[in-house]
């Protein structure tokens, strides 16, 4: 049945805090605006989904969505500044001319020099050669837009943390719903389609990613859900990326055991696996160095460092499923200090190569002063492993 969600967060105050964000993260870097035509980076500005469109970001003030017009009626009700795109780039080359083209270019320059930018760098992500070199023959220096857009994210507004509480339900609701629907004979596609079900009844927008895994087909993790069936006695893991409201992603993963007679192999696994994620996620804390959170994120028997160290031991979420902050164990810890409000996933796979056992467990957290707030707290574990 359909879950209520009680909505805690204002969507307008969340865009212009979004806006002023990422405003400030272009200042710091000296880029005098943005153009930007990925769509999780256009939704991000304007918080609206708009399929093949794009927006300019200018220094300070409302940013322009380009949209075409059977888009416009649904846009302007919650973004009003919009205007037709200038041309659509995967059509130029057709036509063998650069008249549109270079209009886009001319009226990128313009919007540049009515903002006071002319001359300053144009940061993109996307665009394509033949606009590439348009801008290049208007003299408008260009800039990769990503740093901006991921400084911008990786701390979460008031809203978004507010959004990230009510995706930590909509998790809970889902993979119990999961863990429920576990027996022997069930396949890993037809546990996916209750998957997609309890998701869209929690109310989330879509699903971005799902992984289900049993038996052998969790060492190595096979990620896609085949018509493999569940037998007795045996894991099942799932790695689920659902997106909430605003665009905003959650990733967590579970394993739970099917049947009464675990091994004491599988007892073993699972509560090394669980000990290490609660152990993992404590460390990151607001003010502390990621030096130091890394320091006192425990160690595992060598056994496992292989397959362990394929994962990030903490990576952001937020419009896309991983971004800045992300802390690898076998990279060098990030030279900055963990900020309140970033929403990181603490993620492990214990296995061992060779084995077909594995338990891959993943939390949400949300940093802060302390111990951090594990969003989704009452997503079920497998209690029968827990100490």
């Amino acid at each position: 049945m359909p879950v209520t969600a009680t909505k805690t967060w204002d969507d307008q105050r969340l865009k212009g805090e979004r806006l002023a964000q990422l405003q400030e993260q272009m200042a710091r870097r000296g880029i005098g605006a943005l153009y930007l035509t990925d769509g999780v980076n256009v939704r991000y500005v304007v918080n609206v989904k708009i399929p093949g469109g794009a927006v300019f970001v200018p220094p300070h003030g409302e940013a322009i969505a380009f949209v075409r017009p059977r888009d416009m009626g649904y846009v302007k009700l919650r973004h009003a500044n919009v205007q037709p795109p200038y041309y659509n780039e995967y059509l130029t080359w057709e036509t063998g001319t650069t008249a549109k083209v270079d209009r886009f270019a001319e009226g990128i320059a313009e919007l540049m020099a009515q903002h006071g930018v002319a001359g300053e760098p144009l940061g993109v992500d996307s665009v394509g050669p033949t606009a590439f070199l348009a801008l290049a023959r208007q003299g408008v220096p260009i800039a990769d837009a990503l740093p901006a857009l991921e400084f911008a994210r990786s701390v979460k507004t008031q809203d978004e943390v507010a959004i990230y509480r009510s995706i930590g339900e909509q998790y809970s609701h889902t993979i119990r719903a999961f863990r429920d629907a576990l027996r022997p004979g069930i396949s890993e596609n037809e546990l996916a389609a209750v998957v997609v079900s309890a998701w869209y009844e929690a109310g989330g927008e879509e699903i971005s990613q799902l992984n289900v895994c049993a038996g052998e087909n969790m060492n190595p993790w096979r990620r896609w859900p085949t018509q493999r069936v569940v037998g007795t006695n045996e894991f099942v893991g799932i790695d689920l990326h659902g997106r909430g409201a605003n665009g905003l992603r959650g990733d967590t993963s579970r394993t739970f055991f099917v049947g009464e007679h675990p091994t004491p192999e599988q007892s073993d696994l699972y509560r090394r696996a669980y000990e290490y994620l609660v152990a993992a996620s404590e460390p990151f804390q607001a003010g502390r160095s990621y030096a130091a959170a890394m320091q006192r994120v425990p160690s595992v028997p060598e056994r496992f460092q292989a397959q362990l160290l394929n994962y990030s031991i903490a990576h952001c979420i937020g419009m896309t499923p991983s971004g800045y902050p992300t802390v690898d164990p076998d990279k060098p810890p990030l030279e900055d200090v963990l900020q309140p409000n970033q929403v990181l996933s603490i993620e492990c796979y214990f296995g061992e190569e060779g084995s077909p056992l594995a338990v891959k467990l993943e939390d949400m957290i949300l940093v802060r002063q302390g111990a951090p707030e594990v969003l989704g707290g009452a997503v079920p574990f497998d209690e029968r492993f827990l100490p």
